[in-house]
């Protein structure tokens, strides 16, 4: 009876071992190289109110963005975020709020709007390989209607520097990629390859022409307009998503290993 009892033990902490072994493994070969960071919000207020029927409303600033344990990928955000050359988000909400401030200051305390802006910066690819981000902003300081944009950035990981176009096609074949573009572009508007593109589009010339924001998703590269862009505010944003199987052939190697770091 002994001698089974101890064989018993034996076999498992033999087990035990090894599946201990095996867990050590396992965590050894997990990614540690995609970034860590936190979400940050910021929301600020006017102390000026204005009185709208049976409410009381104000100017906010309101911002929702990602901080990096790394000081030079912040950096690279701030340069993407504050297009009016703030250097951080507080400088960025305190300077919108005193702008209204004064504004109604000038005008005797009074106020016939309120201001708001809304930013929020997602992280939509945090590969080995590259980080992509999407920064989005509506605003309004007064005007027939509000002002809205979204912003998207691809950073390689290695050099910390903006991907562009050029980095994911190859130089020669950067035409017959711009026309494989417009095929899908007319495709998806409902146009003829003899349809003017002018008069509607705002495209120079006449001629298609891609935009310089995109982002890379599983399926597609995604080139995204905004407002006024190629189209009237009433016309609004447009999305065109062309799949990586109709110009793969035209793919730099770099390209390549962005995109297969989604997948």
């Amino acid at each position: 009876m002994r001698f089974y009892f101890s064989l018993i033990v034996l076999v498992t902490s033999c087990l035990l071992s090894a599946c201990n072994d095996h867990k050590k493994a396992a965590v050894a070969t997990q990614p540690t190289d995609t970034l860590s960071y936190s979400q940050k919000i910021i929301d600020e207020h006017s102390n000026y109110f204005l009185k709208e029927d049976d409410r009381l409303d104000t100017t906010y600033f309101r911002a929702k963005y990602p901080v990096f344990q790394e000081d030079k990928i912040n950096e690279l955000i701030t340069n993407i975020v504050h297009l009016e050359g703030d250097t951080s988000m507080q400088e960025a909400a305190h300077r919108f709020i005193n702008s209204y401030n004064e504004y109604v200051e000038d005008n005797n305390g009074k106020s016939t709007a309120t201001w708001n802006r809304d930013l929020q910066v997602d992280v939509i690819a945090n590969t080995p390989v590259f980080l992509g981000l999407r920064t989005k902003q509506d605003e309004y300081t007064g005007g027939a209607h509000g002002d809205h944009f979204t912003l998207y950035s691809n950073f390689d990981r290695q050099s910390n520097k903006q991907i562009m176009i050029d980095d994911i096609i190859q130089k020669e074949n950067k035409d017959k990629f711009v026309k494989i573009a417009e095929q899908y572009f007319r495709k998806q508007e409902g146009l003829s390859a003899d349809d003017s593109l002018s008069g509607k589009y705002f495209f120079e010339d006449g001629r298609f022409s891609l935009a310089d924001n995109f982002t890379f998703e599983k399926d597609d590269i995604l080139f995204y307009y905004n407002v006024y862009e190629i189209k009237s505010y009433a016309e609004g944003n447009t999305e065109l998503r062309i799949p990586y199987t109709t110009f793969k052939h035209l793919i730099s190697d770099k390209g390549l290993h962005y995109i297969n770091s989604i997948n």
